[in-house]
């Protein structure tokens, strides 16, 4: 089984899947959780050992609340029941690192110990408040994001989602990748962003035309665009500065 996942084309083995993706949330729980766990066991392959393990425990949610004795527990009831398909090769030494990287996880839905799942996106401020926690500014290429929300405007994720990566001066994108990206999380709404590496955090045309494309595609979607933030670093002061599409009434906000 080992050498058969080996034979597998790069599209389907789960690091080079992660090294390819625009952004990790293309990729599949099972494909994750494969990559922490690094390799299955006879008869096994890894892919199909996160399967289980996720099914042991029914949800991604479920899992990453686990600490290493939680795991076992698990891990033991799920072989009991299903002798035929055991989660095997994890053993304690995995479910240490599992639960290292679990508790990383919960330590950074917290800013200043609030749970960053608990802010209400209503303003530009809180989103640029979760950019600058999620270590997005300031950097040297011009970049696109995305933060999906849910029904009340909260974050689903803890970290904006990378859409593209671009140049010093652009960042290409299309509408489809936005809401490809939001989709996967299941945003009721999303707050879209884009850095400028010049310093100068006032919209460009090009920004503009690309925002109404967006609000555009948003009403065939259902998905609405709540704001479009351009942020930028002085490079004498070092401030962090912003524009907000919907503040400032500019097209398609200003229609």
């Amino acid at each position: 089984m080992a050498s058969d996942f080996k034979k597998l084309s790069d599209k389907v083995k789960p690091r080079e899947q992660l090294r390819d993706a625009v952004s990790p949330s293309e990729l599949k729980p099972e494909a994750l959780l494969a990559i922490l766990l690094r390799t299955g066991a006879a008869g096994c392959n890894v892919l199909e050992t996160a399967r289980r393990l996720l099914d042991a425990f029914g949800s991604v949610a479920e899992l990453v609340k686990s600490d290493w004795r939680t795991l076992d527990r698990h891990i033991r009831d799920y072989n009991k029941l299903h002798p035929e398909r055991k989660i095997k090769g994890v053993g304690q030494l995995k479910m240490l690192e599992l639960a290292a990287a679990f508790e990383l996880v919960r330590r950074g839905y917290e800013i200043d110990g609030e749970d960053i799942r608990k802010i209400k996106v209503m303003s530009p401020e809180a989103a640029l408040r979760i950019l600058v926690k999620a270590g997005v500014i300031g950097e040297e290429q011009e970049n696109f994001f995305v933060l999906p929300l849910d029904a009340r405007c909260r974050p689903l994720c803890t970290t904006p989602l990378r859409v593209t990566r671009g140049t010093v001066d652009q960042a290409p994108v299309h509408a489809r990748e936005v809401f490809k990206a939001a989709i996967r999380w299941g945003a009721q709404s999303i707050v879209v962003a884009h850095n400028h590496p010049s310093g100068d955090s006032a919209p460009s045309a090009d920004d503009v035309r690309l925002t109404e494309r967006i609000v555009e595609a948003s009403h065939i979607i259902g998905m609405p665009v709540r704001d479009h933030i351009v942020f930028a670093v002085s490079s004498i002061s070092g401030e962090v500065k912003f524009t907000s599409f919907k503040r400032e009434g500019l097209p398609p906000f200003g229609k």
